[in-house]
């Protein structure tokens, strides 16, 4: 008989799965708890691990979990979990990564609107009683040229929703060959120079890894066609916060819509702070749907691995 523990809060649908399983003895859900107090429960005789991003499932925490069998990741990034310590110890790593796409590519195009007709900064006019109309002049995204990086599921749905509103889509993925980069509805460029200089918008669909931290970094940003747009809802790093911002005091860079920071929350910087960025609390995945979808989809795949079945997104 399983015990699983739930270490960040997961919809009720999933907690429901997991409690219906026959071959579960607990599910414990308790959020919120430090490193020491959740190695001291998972010590207890865990078989399976459910976290979202909050919980860092580090080295010495995997050690002090002699039952562990199973990490599961309620989303897509897996950045918070050590993968070769997990692998080390014969501990399988899963994650849902199709729950949520929607829901991030959706906010992906919020943001872009948002920065492109400067929204939050109109409501709040509006709000403190003014009429500014003619210090909003926006700009059309119909007819520009969206500039994806990585064009994975989040990345291709982004791109089928462009496509939509009359844009260009080009793509530069290093792990996809021309023929699946064009399947998935964007223009192929053999580098990401290339996919800079042509761009007005450029959004951001790639994991945090050794080779994607500071992707783009100040160099990158410098090839950038002037008075482009940066979006960036995959995951803090990726996007040099602070060439960025130095980008964006010089007018390089028009705007920028930013979902995820290197550090979460980063409090009331410079960069959040700045009149032409659109900042949002990591909540790119925060749907009604999305979460329901997820947490069934990770109570599922735990389950699976803990029987030994056939695994849909095994990482490790």
């Amino acid at each position: 008989m399983w015990r699983i523990f739930v270490s960040d809060r997961i919809h009720e649908d999933g907690l429901a799965r997991l409690r219906a399983a026959e071959d579960v003895a607990e599910v414990r859900m308790e959020p919120g708890l430090d490193p020491a107090a959740l190695a001291q429960a998972l010590a207890q005789g865990y078989h399976a691990l459910i976290v979202r991003s909050r919980t860092k499932v580090t080295r010495d925490l995997l050690a002090a979990a002699p039952s562990l069998r199973v990490v599961g990741r309620a989303g897509v990034g897996v950045d918070n979990i050590d993968l070769d310590a997990a692998k080390a110890r014969g501990v399988i790593v899963v994650n849902a990564p199709e729950a949520t796409t929607d829901a991030v590519a959706e906010h992906t195009l919020a943001l872009l609107f948002a920065v492109a007709r400067h929204i939050p900064r109109a409501d709040a006019s509006m709000k403190a009683g003014r009429w500014e109309k003619k210090a909003f002049q926006g700009i059309e995204l119909a007819g520009k040229t969206l500039g994806i990086i990585g064009v994975g599921r989040i990345g291709a749905a982004v791109a089928r929703r462009a496509r939509g509103l009359g844009m260009r889509v080009l793509g530069y993925d290093p792990y996809l060959d021309q023929a699946t980069l064009a399947a998935r509805g964007v223009e192929p460029v053999a580098d990401l120079a290339t996919l800079l200089a042509r761009s007005d918008v450029v959004s951001v669909h790639v994991p945090l890894t050794p080779e994607t931290r500071g992707l783009l970094d100040a160099q990158a940003l410098a090839q950038l066609k002037p008075g482009a747009i940066v979006l960036s809802t995959a995951r803090g790093g990726v996007v040099d916060e602070a060439a960025l911002l130095a980008a964006l005091d010089e007018g390089r860079v028009l705007g920028a819509g930013l979902d995820v920071f290197e550090h979460e929350p980063p409090g009331a910087t410079r960069l959040v702070t700045h009149p032409r960025v659109v900042a949002t609390p990591h909540i790119a995945a925060q749907t009604r749907e999305a979460q329901a979808r997820v947490a069934r989809d990770i109570a599922d795949e735990v389950l699976a691995a803990l029987r030994g079945a056939r695994l849909r997104w095994r990482v490790v």
